[in-house]
């Protein structure tokens, strides 16, 4: 009996709910309806109550959903989210390797950039024809660079001015950049009804004014006139004089896919007039957007889908021949700017630099803010804003101050704590640089104060500090200038003087420089030159030798109070007579070769002590095979008792030297050297 109680069971609840299954379908059927018209929210809400029952009934129509979702979440601006859909997908077997592709882009705005590289990768295998798997990878390089290497621009959130729901697109209204029109869903925006693709309210237009203080105005609706509607309303673009205001409106018929068209409204007093459609197209399916007025007014850019483009959404412009006529003839901007994805929200600046925003060319992912530059016909290739003004995100409609580099522009980066867009501002910060260091005795690392530093530009400038009591200098922001090279002189008693180099040259950001010093004493004892060897019982300096003084005359150069003395030796075998006078020739013979090379003659004193100075060995040493102990001399008598000629003769070969002792470090010019 309890067999046959189950087994009617599926057949009752049958009777009982004899809809269900064409219910799920219809549902079905709406969702698949409203993600073919782009109506992403709407289409998430119904996949999400089919999914399950079909699922379990038809595992391929389940990854169909699940990819449908998945997209819908990437229209979204819900990265997190699609990457989870996506990995379901691919997992599910889904049959088009685009979902692979989807997965990456996700991983890639989620800053997982292994792992994106690695479905780049595996999308390029199995669609080698198609250019998103190459973008892909070339994206993901780009990315980890703009984020080693960030921009000259800082960026910043307007607490009060945005909402808790999208403000995008900001357009400076007049030409003293003291208002600001932008598309926002928040709160107030005209008409009751939301968008089926974000679940928001239809954007308007609002306006907010820069007061006396710097601050900006509680934002409010445009006009109570006829610019803002029940449908969407965003992308405005205002022209140099304030009077003519172009926007982008998107109506919304239900169950219609039509386009977007751009209208533009006269300023007439305080208000603004009757809002008329600009005529670029005559097919209503095709979208026109994003309008861009020139400086001039004599040409607009815009954003459409419209045959003969280079991928989805192009850049193209319009020209008209006076001022108030019709814009003709729309031209897309060619391949240097559009690429098979979508380039969109241009804006062009007073010199005719174009910036728009494209998911095409390879960036940090999502819409990347991107300048270019007109060259004749064409542009220059378009380079990437960098960081922090591009995210992983969604990166867009960026306007300038006029005559200023700074303004704002949109994101879908998470700036609020939720979803939706907002609107940052940025500037171009300041390059200042400073320099400080410390300086200390060579020998015992000990810092020195009261160690004066001298400062020389190449742009003539001149400072000079002194080290405080912890061998601290500085050199603040207004002491080191931007394109400048400077040299560095530090000088105390009785320490040789100290150079140094440093540049601001070619450098595009901030910089703390950081240079040390350590001043070697000025020894009592003197100072053995490098090596020069003499021809037998000859004195000239032989060419070869001569570069073994250039260490000294540098020395000389940065410490020119020195006063030297050139001390030449002779090793013991030979007569007084006969050595004294060699050593004595010798020595002027480097004397002579310093003055050739620009050594004042009064600071340098020959001396000649023929054999009459061993040499002492200050530290143990290695020399031709034979090891001299620390605190050797090496008078005739201890040369004498080596046990081989060799070992003799390389002992004669130290005491056959050249060396310099400073005499005084306050040589006044013109005065003779103490004989």
């Amino acid at each position: 009996m309890k067999k046959l109680f189950f087994l009617f069971i599926p057949l009752f609840l049958l009777f009982l709910f004899p809809d269900e299954a064409q219910t799920q379908n219809r549902r079905l059927e709406r969702a698949d309806r409203a993600f073919e018209l782009k109506q992403y929210h709407e289409a998430l809400r119904h996949y999400q109550r089919v999914f399950n029952r079909v699922n379990r009934r038809d595992r391929a129509e389940g990854t169909r959903i699940l990819f449908n979702q998945a997209i819908c979440f990437r229209y979204l601006n819900e990265p997190r989210r699609a990457e989870a859909f996506f990995r379901r997908a691919v997992r599910g077997n889904y049959p088009d390797p685009i979902a692979i592709f989807y997965l990456g882009e996700a991983m890639l705005q989620n800053e997982k950039y292994e792992q994106a590289l690695e479905q780049f990768k595996r999308y390029k295998e199995k669609a080698p024809d198609d250019w998103r798997g190459q973008w892909g990878i070339e994206s993901v390089a780009m990315a980890q660079y703009l984020e080693e290497n960030p921009g000259l621009y800082e960026v910043d959130v307007i607490r009060g001015f945005n909402s808790r729901q999208d403000d995008l697109t900001p357009a400076f209204g007049d030409n003293r950049n003291s208002m600001l029109i932008f598309a926002s869903s928040r709160d107030g925006a005209v008409g009751g009804n939301t968008d089926p693709w974000t679940g928001n309210n239809h954007t308007s237009l609002f306006v907010s004014f820069l007061d006396r203080r710097g601050d900006w105005s509680s934002p409010t609706v445009l006009d109570e006139g006829p610019v803002n509607t029940e449908f969407n309303e965003g992308a405005p673009s205002v022209n140099v004089t304030g009077t003519e205001l172009y926007f982008t409106r998107c109506e919304a018929i239900p169950d219609v896919d039509i386009g977007c068209r751009i209208y533009v409204s006269q300023r007439s007093g305080a208000n603004w007039g009757e809002p008329r459609v600009v005529p670029l197209v005559s097919d209503s399916s095709i979208s026109v957007g994003h309008p861009a007025i020139s400086h001039d007014d004599m040409r607009l850019y815009f954003v459409s889908d419209m045959p003969g483009g280079v991928g989805g959404m192009d850049i193209w412009y319009a020209e008209r021949e006076s001022p108030g006529g019709e814009f003709k003839n729309p031209r897309n901007l060619g391949e240097v700017i559009n690429t098979p994805g979508d380039d969109k929200f241009p804006y062009v600046r007073e010199d005719g630099t174009l910036y728009f925003s494209s998911n095409g060319h390879p960036g940090m992912g999502g819409l990347d803010i991107f300048f270019s530059q007109p060259q004749g016909d064409s542009w220059t290739p378009p380079e990437n804003m960098g960081t922090p003004i591009n995210s992983s995100g969604d990166d867009f409609g960026i306007t300038f101050r006029r005559g200023e580099n700074s303004g704002f522009f949109s994101t879908s980066r998470n700036v609020r704590g939720g979803r939706g867009d907002a609107i940052l501002s940025f500037y171009l910060a300041p390059v200042e640089f400073t320099l400080q260091g410390t300086v200390r005795d060579d020998s015992t690392k000990i810092a020195l104060p009261g160690a004066q530093v001298q400062l020389v530009g190449s742009d003539g400038s001149f400072v000079q500090t002194e080290t405080n009591n912890e061998g601290r200098y500085n050199f603040d922001k207004t002491q080191i200038r931007s394109n400048t090279s400077y040299e560095l002189l530090v000088s105390k008693e009785r320490y040789f003087n100290a150079r140094g180099q440093e540049t601001t040259i070619g450098i595009e950001r901030s910089r703390d420089f950081v240079f040390d010093f350590y001043l070697e004493p000025i020894p009592d004892q003197p100072i053995e030159l490098p090596e020069i060897l003499y021809e037998f019982a000859r004195w000239e300096l032989l060419p070869q030798y001569q570069d073994s003084l250039n260490g000294l005359i540098v020395t000389l150069e940065d410490n020119p109070d020195l006063i030297i003395e050139l001390a030449s030796h002779t090793d013991s075998r030979g007569t007084h007579e006969v050595n004294d006078t060699l050593s004595q020739r010798r020595a002027q013979s480097v004397v002579n070769y310093l003055i050739e090379r620009g050594i004042e003659e009064q600071r340098l004193v020959a001396r000649g002590y023929g054999k009459r100075v061993p040499r002492v060995i200050e530290r143990t040493m290695v020399r031709g095979g034979f090891t001299f102990e620390e605190g050797t001399v090496l008078t005739e008598e201890y040369i004498n008792s080596l046990p081989t000629e060799e070992h003799r003769d390389v002992a004669h070969q130290l005491n056959r030297r050249t060396e310099f002792r400073v005499l005084s470090d306050e040589f006044e010019r013109g005065e003779r050297p103490p004989d």
